[in-house]
Order: C-alpha cells, then structure tokens, then sequence
C-alpha cells in the first residue's frame, strides 16, 4: 500500500469546462489537484466530504437552492476549507447562510484573473503565515542586491576592456557570475511577486527560438530538436524566466554532456525542455545542486501554469529539465 501523501484537491462547481478557469485556479493553487464537475449528490458525496479537499468554486447561478444548502452543511466540517462563489444576477437570496462561513469570498460574475487573485488574497488577508516574507521585504531584498550587482558587472567590463590575456581570463568568469547572480535574483522576484498570470495561447517554435537566443547570448552551445506546431496556454514571463532557470542549473549543476533543446507531442500533452546527454565518465563525487534551484523553477512552472519535469542520474544530478502541459 502506498505511503504517498494523497494531493489536496480544488473543486470547481461549473456546469461546463472552462479551461481559463482551470488554468488560473491551478496557477494559484500550486500543488492541488483541481476537479471540474456539475454539481451532483453522489459526486459531491464522494469529492465533497474527503479530508483533503482545500476548496470550492461555484456557479451560484447555475446551482438549485437545495444543492446551495447542502454544501453550507457538509463545509461545516471543514473549517479550513476555502469557498469563493461567483454570484451573478440572481444574487445571494436564499442562502445567504453561506456568508458566515469562514473563507468564504464572493466573487461577481464575470470572472476574471485579476478577481480570483484578489479574492485568495482577502482570505489571507488576516495576517502573514509564520515564516513568510512580506512581499515588500523580497522587493525590497532584490532591489537592493540589483544595484551593487550592476555596479560590480559595470567596474568588471570596464576593466575587462583594458585588461590584458592574463587578467582577462580571470576578469570572464567573475562578470558570468555577477550576470548569472542577477538573473537569479530576476528568477526569484518573478517567482515570489504578486503578479497575475495572463495565459494565451502560444507557439513552442516561437518560444523555442528566444531560448536559443539566449543560450546563445550565455554562451552555451546546444542542440535543437523540434516538433512544429505545438501551441500551448501559457503566461510566457513565466516561460521564459523557467527555462532560463533550467538552462542555468544544468550549466553549473548538470551532468555535463551536451544540451539540447527539445518540443515534441506526448500523448496529448506538449513538452519543452533541456536534455543534457550524459557525462563521458560517471563523476567520482558528483555535487547535487541547492534544492532552492529545482523549487524555484517548480514554483515558475506552476504560475505558468504547467507541470514541471526534473529526472536525474548519479543520484541527485539533474540531467532533464523541463515543461508539460
């Protein structure tokens, strides 16, 4: 029997599959699995009443009075279950019950990105978990950190310009650190800011071809394998912000062999990832990268939204780094 923790699960209580919807509510409900369904007894006997179940969105509009009812009586039981109703011309007569419960935010019809967002934010408006930081101290933390970054990238060219071969080999790889500590810092203030994604529809080709102008600009040789026409709902600031992370932890972490970029269909999911072919020899004591690293690019992923996947060899080493949707 497996031990695995069983995923905390999001319902959305709508008639009809809205896949906006479903993307927005993943982007913010990180690891949760989100259920779409009408509104059934048996279904919500089943979904409803199990321990893990961390929230609801319904369609107040399209739900009977009796099916209203029953949800305020069975979410009596779990008191840290969050509710966001999305009410419109029918307003809340009838089961205005539904108002004292905890967590419960109403939300006007139609929805949109910008009101789920604010109405996870009026639920955890009552205080700042323990252990987190406020939003304004990372601003604060990455716009500090940026300045003396620019200025020692800023003394570093210059002197790379009138160093001589001796120096200037040791003047390289200081600006490449610098550059790639402040593309982490960008990474991490993308990560952790209060912005609302904004999925559209794109093409993998088009995104495939900035990733390789960077790399290039990196200074990374790499291949390309790649399937046309793959298109994908996706917020690119997130695209691009969580491949340039990968690329940037197989450089300084990975196994070594060549990179290359790949898109291709799995089933009916589309990929885009880093392939790294494995080192000519096994390493003697490989190095496994800071967790921080692989959690930060999960955490871009999920607001693209999307599946992140990570395989790796010689234990922790990681030598796939990629996007699923």
């Amino acid at each position: 029997m497996s031990n695995q923790p069983i995923p905390s699960t999001v319902l959305l209580l709508i008639p009809e599959d809205d896949p906006s919807l479903t993307a927005v509510m993943r982007s913010c409900c990180g690891e949760n699995r989100v259920l779409r369904q009408s509104f059934e007894l048996a279904s919500w006997l089943q979904e409803g009443f199990i321990a893990s179940l961390a929230g609801v969105v319904a369609d107040t509009d399209r739900l009977s009075l009796a099916d209203l009812r029953i949800i305020v009586a069975s979410l009596v039981q779990h008191e840290n279950t969050w509710l966001i109703l999305l009410v419109g011309d029918r307003g809340v007569a009838g089961f205005e019950e539904l108002l004292d419960y905890p967590n419960t935010v109403l939300l006007p019809k139609p929805w949109t990105p910008q009101g789920i967002h604010q109405a996870f934010r009026r639920m955890n408006s009552s205080g700042i978990p323990k252990g987190a930081f406020p939003q304004e101290f990372l601003d604060g933390m990455v716009e500090g950190l940026r300045d003396p970054l620019t200025s020692i990238s800023g003394y570093l060219q210059l002197l790379g310009n009138q160093a001589n071969e001796s120096t200037h080999a040791l003047i390289t790889p200081a600006l490449d650190a610098a550059t790639q500590l402040a593309s982490q810092l960008e990474f991490l203030h993308l990560a952790a800011a209060e912005l609302h994604p904004h999925p559209a529809s794109h093409d993998l080709s088009h995104l495939a071809e900035e990733l390789v102008e960077y790399a290039e600009k990196s200074g990374v040789d790499i291949d390309i394998d790649l399937v046309a026409d793959l298109h994908v709902e996706a917020d690119v600031r997130y695209v691009r912000a969580a491949m340039q992370s990968a690329l940037l932890l197989l450089q300084r972490f990975g196994s070594g062999g060549q990179i290359t970029l790949r898109t291709y269909q799995e089933g009916r999911r589309s990929v885009l990832l880093w392939q790294q072919g494995p080192p000519p020899t096994p390493p003697q004591h490989p190095i496994p990268p800071p967790a921080y690293l692989e959690n930060l690019f999960e955490r871009l992923c999920r607001r693209i939204p999307a599946q992140a996947t990570i395989e790796h060899v010689h234990g922790d080493i990681p030598q796939v780094i990629g996007i699923r949707w």
